[in-house]
């Protein structure tokens, strides 16, 4: 189990740092009482800003066991700085997974611009985990996509998308897109298993 925080500069329900001290204290305590049972993992999704840099400081970032750089704003830079934007947060040690790669919203909004062939070479490149984003509005990484990345040697993570408990059912439908997307088990990201490589 992995409760991910969500950036204090993307939504207003956001953690502050003291209330990421109290939740990893929180985490430590149960950790300590399940004696290895069971553990808590510590994660938080990071957005990546314009040029490409994650909206918390490294010091704070490599607290967590992992991070999730996903993009939330500026949809419509061109393709060539959308993908660069990408690529450079991908390149940050701190990033574990890429979250939702191309920014679709299913019958909402179209992803944006970007040359995916070169992200998932970078994601390889750096053994950063693609998200198979498992929200019914999203699903993205399309399935369509999966056998290139694999094919580029990438790792899939996939996570609900969760904001509520309710919302944590989602992981479902992203299993069957990387069934859909011929994933196989050993091609996905398990925290035990998986260091950065660049």
């Amino acid at each position: 189990m992995s409760p991910i925080i969500r950036s204090p500069l993307t939504t207003q329900a956001a953690f502050r740092l003291q209330e990421i001290a109290e939740q990893h204290r929180e985490a430590d305590r149960l950790n300590k009482a399940y004696n290895g049972k069971f553990r808590i993992l510590k994660g938080i999704e990071a957005d990546i800003l314009a040029d490409g840099s994650l909206d918390y400081p490294n010091h704070i970032l490599e607290q967590f066991d992992f991070v999730v750089a996903s993009v939330h704003s500026r949809f419509k830079l061109p393709k060539k700085e959308q993908t660069e934007r990408i690529i450079e947060a991908i390149g940050n040690p701190r990033t574990t997974i890429i979250g939702h790669m191309t920014g679709r919203q299913l019958l909402r909004r179209p992803g944006y611009d970007l040359d995916v062939d070169k992200v998932l070479k970078a994601c390889a490149k750096h053994g950063v985990a693609v998200e198979i984003n498992a929200h019914p509005w999203r699903l993205d990484l399309d399935w369509r996509w999966h056998q290139k990345a694999l094919g580029q040697g990438c790792i899939f993570s996939i996570n609900p998308d969760a904001h509520s408990i309710r919302e944590l059912d989602h992981m479902h439908w992203g299993v069957e897109m990387a069934r859909k997307g011929g994933v196989p088990t050993s091609g996905r990201w398990s925290r035990s298993t998986v260091t950065r490589s660049g």
